[in-house]
């Protein structure tokens, strides 16, 4: 009963984004505020009658209700009810229900503002929000439904693909789907911009906080994959170039490009038109990555299997795309720039830099995934794309973008001075001098010594801002030094959240560089009691034996190695690899056990065993820095906290006579 009246709230939250849409648009027309005004309520009303629907779905899940056909594939009587809950976007039609739940609430959260000051924006807003919700909800009821009965319910289900029974993995589709669907308002707010031809910049700012916290969902969704895939792929590393990471990457990159190119419409006037494309193509790349993720077309781990989704999900973005192009093009007359760029050697020109440098290597990884759907639609043969390329393609370009993210700060708008830039740049280029010289030496590697340095560099560069914006402080206000940063920080918590994302940024970068250029990865059979060396490090094979499974519905073998240190025998510990066999799914999981330190992670998986286990095959991987990979994304995080939430001025800070912060750096 509970599971149905879900299906029928999803019905009527169907019908009620309808009627969002209808009244709106009429509201709007008319100008008539009730129409508006209710159509605003029923935007409001989607989100609750969604929740009801997940709440059907869920309980069908907990209570091992296997005539729900989506309940018997995704869970058993052995799932543990965590695992039962989290299945909810464990599979196709409950992963778009959840999707849904997300997208109406945004939706909810953005009908709640006080819309005094773009009230003439409210109507369009309302009516593309509701029109995109609107698709997925028909999505959900029609190719996708996770309602559906057998006309014989089995007596137990196939349980959850265990791929996904992973802290990881159970937190990472939440985090990208949120990071998706939060972009449906800043794109509403574009496309009522636009439709009521307003030349202000009042849909960027009033959309800048949700733009902000959509790339944050993506950025954190990607790096709890990338644990996800380190965890429990066996890749012995965080990032393979798999299609599936790939296409939210493209959508972070382009979101990223935004966020960048806003800043300087708000304070320069300039990019209006650029603005509008670069929105445009977060979004539709946002419906893009869907579609191929989702329709099967893409060869992933952890892609959806092949369904007739594609089409769809491809003719609504067509006709999102063809209608924001033809929008676009009708109101070129209001988005002319204030100003013009005076120099390349600016502030706005070094932006500028930084976005073609996004939307390239976005197109780079854009076309390297979708090349080998290409290749067979051309000859009927797929051509993969694999990492070498993307490495070598997309690589410098991120590279080139952690350097001038380090310069950026230091140029002044409109013009910069190149002796102002070498002089504060002095300090920061004889550290990274000096420290390219000691990693040469000490690996003998010309070019992952270079890239540690240049990442050095900005590293340095970025923390001198905050000293020199503490010291001006400290000299005008006589403040101490940790107030003097706390309000400091305050004042512009933008920049300097910015400046900790920067900081981020570059340690996963540290992260990458460590593990792609100094990582070690050998594949050892060993015979019972003997010893094989990895670097530093000696693994004494000690046997295998089954044990305890984590879960009720699986087999687990793990094998036992000894670890010294190769230079003077001292025991490290043991590792404890295993291999999860689950006989319902056919399913193997690998998973390895990790030694080492922070600074030099040590993999071990078990690949196989014969004759009882009398020999066994270990891959072995050194992952040198890996782990500022995860530091970084903490950073990164709170960087984005920093600049999202807004603190509290204290009173010191309004009382300080802006004529004695002349010294302090401005934006």
């Amino acid at each position: 009963m509970i599971t149905d009246l879900g299906y029928i709230a999803l019905v009527i939250s169907l019908l009620v984004c309808v009627y969002a849409i209808a009244t709106s648009l009429l509201g709007a027309r008319r100008n008539d505020e009730r129409l508006v005004q209710s159509g605003r309520n029923a935007a409001k009303l989607v989100f609750p009658l969604v929740l009801v629907a997940c709440i059907g779905l869920w309980y069908a899940l907990i209570t091992f209700d296997f005539g729900v056909i989506y309940v018997a594939d995704v869970s058993s009587k052995a799932t543990p009810l965590f695992y039962r809950i989290t299945a909810l976007w464990g599979s196709q039609g409950g992963s778009i229900l959840f999707w849904n739940l997300l997208m109406s609430a945004f939706i909810f959260v953005a009908m709640l503002r006080n819309w005094s000051e773009d009230k003439d924006l409210l109507p369009y807003v309302t009516a593309v929000a509701c029109l995109i919700a609107g698709f997925f909800i028909f999505i959900n009821l029609s190719s996708a439904n996770p309602f559906l009965r057998f006309d014989f319910p089995p007596a137990d289900g196939r349980g959850l693909n265990p791929l996904l029974r992973h802290p990881g993995m159970i937190i990472h589709p939440p985090m990208l789907y949120a990071g998706y669907t939060s972009f449906i308002i800043p794109f509403a707010f574009l496309i009522a911009s636009l439709a009521v031809g307003r030349r202000d910049n009042l849909w960027l700012i009033k959309s800048r906080r949700w733009t902000l916290v959509g790339w944050a969902f993506l950025a954190s969704g990607l790096l709890l994959g990338g644990r996800w895939a380190h965890d429990v792929l066996g890749w012995g590393g965080y990032w393979g170039w798999d299609p599936s990471e790939n296409m939210p990457f493209v959508s972070w990159l382009f979101a990223t490009a935004f966020l960048h190119s806003a800043m300087i419409q708000e304070k320069r006037g300039m990019f209006k038109n650029w603005n509008v494309l670069l929105m445009a193509f977060t979004f539709v790349s946002i419906f893009f990555g869907t579609s191929f993720i989702r329709s099967g077309l893409l060869t992933s781990v952890h892609a959806f299997a092949k369904s007739n989704l594609g089409p769809l999900f491809l003719g609504f973005m067509v006709l999102i795309l063809g209608g924001t192009i033809l929008l676009w093009f009708s109101r070129l007359d209001t988005l002319h720039s204030e100003n013009k760029l005076d120099s390349w050697f600016s502030r706005e020109g070094i932006f500028l830099l930084q976005n073609v440098l996004f939307v390239s290597t976005a197109i780079t990884i854009f076309l390297g995934t979708i090349f080998p759907t290409i290749t067979e639609a051309i000859n009927g043969v797929k051509i993969t794309v694999g990492p070498p390329f993307y490495n070598q393609v997309a690589g410098p370009q991120l590279i080139i973008l952690v350097l001038l993210m380090g310069v950026a700060p230091l140029l002044a708008w409109r013009k910069a001075s190149a002796r102002a830039l070498g002089k504060m740049s002095l300090i920061p280029a004889v550290i990274s001098l000096i420290a390219f010289v000691l990693i040469l030496v000490g690996s003998g590697q010309v070019i992952p010594s270079l890239l540690l340095v240049l990442c050095l560099y900005t590293f340095v560069q970025t923390c001198l801002e905050y000293i020199r914006g503490v010291r001006a402080r400290v000299n005008s206000a006589g403040e101490s030094i940790p107030v003097a940063l706390l309000h400091l920080v305050q004042r512009n918590q933008r920049r300097y959240g910015g400046y900790l994302i920067h900081i981020g940024i570059v340690l996963i970068a540290v992260g990458a560089i460590g593990k792609g250029f100094y990582g070690t990865d050998v594949l050892r059979n060993v015979k019972l009691n003997d010893s094989f060396t990895v670097g530093s490090y000696t693994f004494t094979y000690r046997g295998i034996a089954s044990v305890p499974c984590e879960f009720n519905d699986c087999q687990s073998v793990e094998a036992a190695l000894l670890t010294t240190s190769s230079r003077d025998g001292s025991i490290i510990g043991g590792v404890y690899p295993h291999r999860d066999q689950f006989p319902a799914q056919q399913e193997t999981s690998t998973i390895a056990d990790i030694t080492g330190s922070f600074n030099e992670e040590v993999y071990v998986i078990l690949a196989g065993w014969e004759n009882n286990g009398t020999t066994a095959s270990f891959q072995v991987y050194i992952n040198p820095l890996i782990n500022w990979i995860w530091t970084g994304g903490i950073v990164l995080i709170l960087g984005f906290l920093l600049a999202f939430w807004q603190m509290e001025p204290s009173t010191a800070i309004r009382t300080v006579p802006i004529a004695r912060m002349v010294g302090s750096p401005s934006k």
